[in-house]
This record gives C-alpha cells, sequence and structure tokens, in this order.
C-alpha cells in the first residue's frame, strides 16, 4: 500500500513491511536484527535510520482539534500525546518505542472490547520505553515502570520515567544505566501493586543497590493499583506523592523476610510451573517443569532430543520463550522435526528437498505460527564452553523475559581449558547450567548420555550411576530423568513405535520412582502418553 508502505495478504489478513518481509525470509525475530537485514540489502552501504521525531514518525490523528477520547480517559493531556506519538488505529491504541530517534517496536493494546488479541505487540523483543528519560534524569531522580501507560502517566506530571515493557525486562534497564557515565541520582520503583509490581521492584532494588544507585519505592495513593489508575483518581495525590519519593534522603527500609519472599514469588509469577504436554509426566511432576536444572538420559537414538524439542514447541505454544541450544545436530534438521511432528510427512525428505515448495512453505509456516516464534534454536558456530554458555544465555535473558533452556547435549559442551579430563569438563558444564537456573530463575533442561553399561541387552534397569561422568549430575540436578524401554520385548521390537518409560530417579521437591509409559513414533517425531500405566518402583522416597 503506497500511502503507508506496506503490504497486505488477502488470504490470511496479515499486514507486512518491508522489515516483517525480510524478517520473516531469513528468520529474524527482533527489530534491530531486521533493521539491519534490510540495510544489508537495500541500504547500498549507508545506513537506514528513522531520525523523525516520535511525532512524525507516527502522525498523531486529531478528532475535532481534541486528544483522542481514549487518551483522556487515561488522564493524558494533548501535550503527552503529541510529544510521544500515541494514535488509535483499527481498535488499538498505538504506542511506539523509540531509542535514539529509530522507532524499535510498537505496542498495540485493544481498546475495543470486539478486537483480538488484546494485546498486538511488534515481533521480536520491547526495548525499554522513553529511555531517552535517563539522559533527562541525570543527577536527579529516574522513575521505572513496568507498563507504558504508567510511565506516560509520570511524564504527564513532568517526572522522567521509562517503562520496562514487561516486569522481567530488568536486565536490559541495567545494561543501559551499565553504559551511561551519567546515572541519575536515585531510582524510583513504580511497579504495580500486585505481586508482578512488587517482584519487579525487588528484583530491581537488588541490582540498583549492588550497582550503588539509591532507590526508593514510590508509595501509591490508597486503594490504587497502578500509577496511571492514581493520575486518573486523584492527579494531584500523585504528584505528591512522586515529589516525595524524589526527594527522599534515604533508602527505603530493608524488606522483612515475608516481604523479600512475597517479592520472589511475584519474581516468578505465573511461569512457576510449566506444562510439558504429556499428561503422565506433568502429572508425576506436580503440574509440570519448574524452575531448577533436569537432566534427561538415555542411551543413543532413543529418542531425548525429539522428547525435549516436542517439549519446546508445547511450552513456545503455550506462551513461554524458549532457547533450544543444539551441538548435536543441526538448527534446520531440528526444524525439520518440528514441521513434521504428527503430519504424515517426514523428516528426511523434507531436509532432502523431495516435497513440493508449497508443502514446504506450509509445513514451516504452521510450524512458525504454532510455536508463535517464541523457540529460537542456536547452534553454536564456535566450541561451545561453559564461559560462552554463560555469554548466550545472558545476552538472550537482557533482550527477553526468562526462557526455558534446553541444552543438547551435556556431553558435547567444550572443555574450559586445555587438559580438562572428561568428567572435569562435565563437571563445569553442570555447575554453569545450574547457576543459570539460580540466576534467571528458570527450568533448564540438559540431555546426556548414559555410561555403556546401559546399553548391553539385560543390562540392570539404569539408576544414578548410569549417567556418564555422573559425578556432578546425581548432585547438582533437582530432576534426574532416564528413558528406557518398557521391557526387553519392547527393546528387541523393530516395528516404528517404539514402547518407552520414562522413569524418575531424582526429585528434589517431589517423590521418585514414578515411571512415566511413553509411546514413541520416530517417523512422527512424537511422543504421546502411553497405553499402559507402568507400575511405580518400590521405595518412594524424598531426596533433600
Amino acid at each position: 500500500m503506497k500511502k503507508n508502505q506496506t503490504v497486505h495478504c488477502f488470504a490470511c489478513g496479515a499486514t507486512y513491511d518491508i522489515f516483517d518481509l525480510v524478517g520473516q525470509e531469513e528468520n529474524l525475530s527482533d527489530f534491530p536484527s531486521k533493521m539491519k537485514a534490510v540495510n544489508r540489502r537495500y541500504g547500498g552501504g549507508e545506513v537506514i535510520r528513522v531520525t523523525a521525531k516520535p511525532t512524525q514518525a507516527f502522525p498523531y490523528k486529531e478528532r475535532g482539534g481534541r486528544p483522542d477520547p481514549y487518551f483522556t480517559g487515561r488522564g493524558l493531556s494533548d501535550e503527552t500525546v503529541r510529544r510521544f506519538g500515541l494514535v488509535v488505529e483499527n481498535g488499538y491504541a498505538v504506542l511506539p518505542v523509540f531509542a535514539e530517534g529509530v522507532c524499535r517496536s510498537v505496542c498495540r493494546r485493544a481498546i475495543d472490547q470486539h478486537v483480538e488479541p488484546r494485546y498486538k505487540n511488534s515481533r521480536g523483543a520491547m526495548q525499554l520505553w522513553n529511555s531517552a528519560a535517563m539522559e533527562r534524569a541525570a543527577g536527579e531522580a529516574l522513575f521505572v515502570t513496568e507498563g507504558i501507560f504508567d510511565a506516560l502517566s509520570l511524564e504527564e506530571l513532568g517526572f522522567p520515567a521509562v517503562a520496562l515493557c514487561g516486569a522481567a525486562n530488568t536486565g536490559r534497564l541495567m545494561q543501559a544505566l551499565d553504559a551511561r557515565e551519567a546515572k541519575p541520582e536515585r531510582v524510583i520503583l513504580a511497579g504495580d501493586s500486585d505481586a508482578a509490581g512488587q517482584g519487579m521492584n525487588g528484583k530491581l532494588r537488588e541490582q540498583l543497590t549492588a550497582r550503588g544507585i539509591a532507590c526508593a519505592v514510590l508509595a501509591l495513593p490508597d486503594g490504587c493499583k497502578d500509577v496511571n489508575e492514581a493520575l486518573v483518581q486523584d492527579r494531584d495525590a500523585l504528584q505528591a506523592a512522586c515529589k516525595a519519593a524524589a526527594a527522599a534522603q534515604e533508602v527505603q527500609q530493608q524488606p522483612t523476610l515475608e516481604d523479600e519472599f512475597l517479592a520472589y514469588l511475584g519474581r516468578r509469577g505465573g511461569a512457576a510451573v510449566m506444562p510439558t504436554g504429556i499428561a503422565g509426566l506433568d502429572k508425576a511432576l506436580d503440574g509440570g517443569l519448574h524452575a531448577g536444572l533436569t537432566v534427561l538420559g538415555a542411551v543413543s537414538s532413543m529418542g531425548k532430543t525429539s522428547l525435549m524439542l516436542q517439549m519446546a514447541d508445547t511450552l513456545a505454544a503455550a506462551g513461554r520463550n524458549v532457547l533450544f541450544i543444539t551441538i548435536e545436530m543441526s538448527r534446520m534438521e531440528l526444524i525439520a522435526k518440528s514441521a513434521v511432528r504428527g503430519t504424515k510427512e517426514r523428516a528426511r525428505p523434507l531436509l532432502d528437498g523431495k516435497l513440493p515448495e508449497e508443502k514446504v512453505r506450509g509445513l514451516i509456516s504452521a510450524y512458525r505460527k504454532k510455536t508463535g516464534g517464541r523457540v529460537e534454536l542456536w547452534e553454536p558456530d564456535a566450541p561451545l564452553t561453559p564461559a560462552f554458555l554463560d555469554e548466550k544465555v545472558s545476552a538472550f535473558c537482557a533482550q527477553h523475559e526468562s526462557p526455558v533452556l534446553f541444552l543438547d547435549y551435556l556431553q558435547l559442551v567444550a572443555p574450559a581449558r586445555a587438559g580438562m579430563t572428561e568428567k572435569q569438563t562435565a563437571d563445569a558444564a553442570v555447575a554453569m547450567l545450574k547457576q543459570l537456573a539460580r540466576r534467571y530463575d528458570m527450568p533448564v533442561i540438559a540431555a546426556s548420555s548414559l555410561n555403556r553399561e546401559a546399553y548391553r541387552p539385560g543390562s540392570a534397569e539404569p539408576g544414578l550411576s548410569a549417567f556418564k561422568e555422573s559425578g556432578s549430575v546425581e548432585y547438582s540436578a533437582d530432576l534426574l530423568l532416564v528413558l528406557k524401554y518398557r521391557t526387553d520385548a519392547d527393546r528387541e521390537n523393530k516395528t516404528a513405535s517404539r514402547h518407552l518409560a520414562l522413569t524418575i530417579l531424582k526429585n528434589r521437591f517431589g517423590a521418585t520412582g514414578e515411571s512415566v509409559p511413553l509411546d514413541y513414533e520416530p517417523e512422527k517425531e512424537l511422543f504421546r502418553d502411553g497405553a499402559a500405566k507402568a507400575a511405580p518402583r518400590t521405595g518412594r522416597n524424598k531426596i533433600r
């Protein structure tokens, strides 16, 4: 469309700009990567930048010379609406996010009850909203909120404010502050009054205090759940509360243990339990995966990669970010596995180019839509040492909410230095995975090979000692699973379908010994709950 420089697909109803189109073609999710790709293709050596002010990039639509009634109802003046380029389009309030004059992302919020989805943000990670406020706040007070409307409310009153665009996006703010020489004198934490907002306040307080930056918490007027509600209900009371917080001479009193624990729960939010989609396993794990280190062991070709990949896709379809690090298989091989799961097609013909282009596009498109682009498959281009692993995961978490991390697989992590034994290398890898799980409060699932004894026909059922170089695995893992054949007859069965069992060898916060039956169809890349319930092993106990 010449008017707004977009194209529209009447088949699927989607509208794309040049960045969306190039991003889809090159499988890019974040806006900076899309911009670099567009520059590479069409920039002619010159960097394409949006240097206009927000009001020029997103023109304000006047209604009779007055602000849109929606923004007026949120307590925002015409001057604030124009200043930040806010518009209403197609039933959405459009909130552009600018950094250094470049529109990095857009937040769309439905204002019509009939419009779905309720939130429609641009693809990729959201940037900090109004990051320019950090320059204005140098040597003074900077307010930090979770949502854009809360930060707009503070700007309406004249206070420099940044919105994280998500309570878990604290890492991006810390990076921005660390990069600045002139820092704010203090930071005012203005999270919502709910658990997630208080969790954001607690996490920011820890990180700011560690950097020597004083902070205080904005005391919202009684009965107000967030800053924007306070602006609408009692503008004068909010103004007074902001002035008091900005003028405070001391950091707020240290929180009690009860406060700390509630803040911890708030940081975890709704991601505390994450169903895998395999009903038997979820039931055995009290709902699904929890934050901590899980190690999944199996002999070669049992299907552990396919099982983890199916879990990853299920979590992504439910709205979770996933970082899947693959050392053994290529990224495209994993995409093929996911694309054919449960269909009549097979991964090998898809990879060999034996399917029609229309069929290939359909399979890949269905996979992308199902997972919502929330699975990042990363194939390291250099030996994956523990330090390299730390760098990659930390960079990902700085751009996104904490993901579910998958590693395939443990024994392929490279030694940190020359001369390390296999056991030392495995111990260092496990220690780093455990540290990442704690630091980002996320589930980490790593595949592991088993020792040679587990491969022999008639060998004893794999136990803790079956894990190759298992010294740190059995002690550090919070959850230890082993995938095995249900019976010797299943081991000898040459049919496509495999009858397997997933046994819980260790569960730090639950019962051990339960065996979850699974049926695996390798050609379909599909795991299902087993038809027959396997009897639990004797001696159920808890390992602390």
